[in-house]
């Protein structure tokens, strides 16, 4: 007697694919399951970081189909999550998420106690670390400006700044932020990190000072340029608020590639228009996508990217062998990679 398979619901729309279908089909113990969206929908553009209603905006043509699949769904591999997921998919065992962030499963009522998690943590850290620092290369460097010469015909020298003795915070050692620190430190920066784990006396060779995160005002005065990296959770949702856009050195640059929900937008807007900050480089946004009429597009001294910081030629790809080897592990009995606790996310 052949034992029932394992149903898999491909609900990230680029792992309906053929390619990556068939490699789960090759699988015996597996059924690969297709969650419907409508074609040519923008579920790109949508914020992942919230749960939304079913069958969401971009699928509302497909209620029956999907809520059929999900009925039957035990393994969900996912960025978006449904409101109240464990109702419409009461037989669900394990959830691979797409990204790093989780904070929309733990939004749609997942706890530890009925359904494993896992994300795709470190599989974007560097590429997203070499946007950072090209980022800040066109920031210090003066590459707007230089563009601006050339766009005009005008042949003038234009000024930068240099890397070596430049100090940078990262706000959030994970993976990312661990992933900046490799690659800044041999421009010859000297590298600070807040992590959520931290205690009074802990060091890390990533860092040549570490902060708990009691400390973070602390740290803000003393870096040239800090690089949020945490997740989004109660804790850290505007994390960096007028407070800590205060404490920050004049003419300092904030990235942010964690979420829009860690940075207070409408602090920022007054402090960029206040002169104090040298210049904000954003690829996440509360909300997103960034209204048209939002007053950051038109600052100066803003750089705005659409959730760009990943580049994407390999990543699909990485996502789904990370997901396939955990799968693996899942049909062995064996401990997933990246495996997330919903109830202790912190940075």
């Amino acid at each position: 007697m052949s034992r029932e398979k394992l149903t898999v619901c491909l609900s990230f729309p680029v792992f309906h694919d053929e390619r990556y279908v068939e490699r789960l089909r090759g699988l015996p113990d597996v059924e690969p399951l297709i969650l419907p969206i409508e074609p040519g929908s923008n579920w790109a553009g949508i914020d992942a970081g919230i749960p939304y209603p079913e069958p969401p905006p971009w699928a509302a043509d497909f209620a029956e189909e999907r809520r059929a699949v999900l009925a039957r769904t035990q393994v969900l591999v996912a960025l978006h999550s449904t409101e109240k997921l464990l109702e419409a998919a009461p037989n669900l065992r394990w959830i691979q998420g797409i990204g790093a962030g989780m904070e929309q499963f733990a939004r749609s009522g997942i706890g530890r106690d009925r359904v494993l998690v896992s994300n795709a943590s470190g599989v974007s850290s560097g590429s997203m670390a070499e946007w950072v620092a090209g980022r800040l290369l066109q920031v210090w460097k003066g590459f707007r400006e230089d563009d601006r010469l050339q766009r005009e015909h005008e042949f003038e020298r234009s000024a930068g700044r240099t890397f070596k003795g430049s100090t940078i915070g990262i706000v959030g050692l994970g993976y990312i932020g661990v992933a900046v620190s490799e690659r800044l430190r041999p421009f010859g920066c000297r590298v600070l990190g807040v992590k959520r784990s931290a205690r009074p006396g802990d060091v890390s060779e990533h860092a040549d000072e570490l902060y708990t995160p009691d400390r973070l005002l602390e740290m803000l005065p003393e870096c040239d340029a800090v690089v949020v990296a945490a997740p989004a959770t109660d804790e850290t949702q505007h994390l960096i608020d007028a407070r800590a856009l205060g404490a920050m050195k004049p003419g300092a640059v904030l990235v942010n590639v964690a979420r829009g929900s860690l940075v207070d937008q409408d602090a920022l807007v007054e402090t960029l228009r206040g002169g104090s900050l040298g210049a904000a480089v954003l690829d996440v946004f509360e909300p997103e996508p960034l209204p048209a009429d939002h007053p950051l597009w038109d600052l100066p001294d803003v750089y705005i990217s659409a959730h760009s910081s990943v580049a994407t030629d390999r990543y699909m790809d990485d996502v789904f062998e990370l997901f396939f080897d955990n799968l693996t592990r899942f049909l062995e009995g064996r401990p997933l990679r990246n495996q997330v606790d919903l109830d202790a996310l912190g940075f």
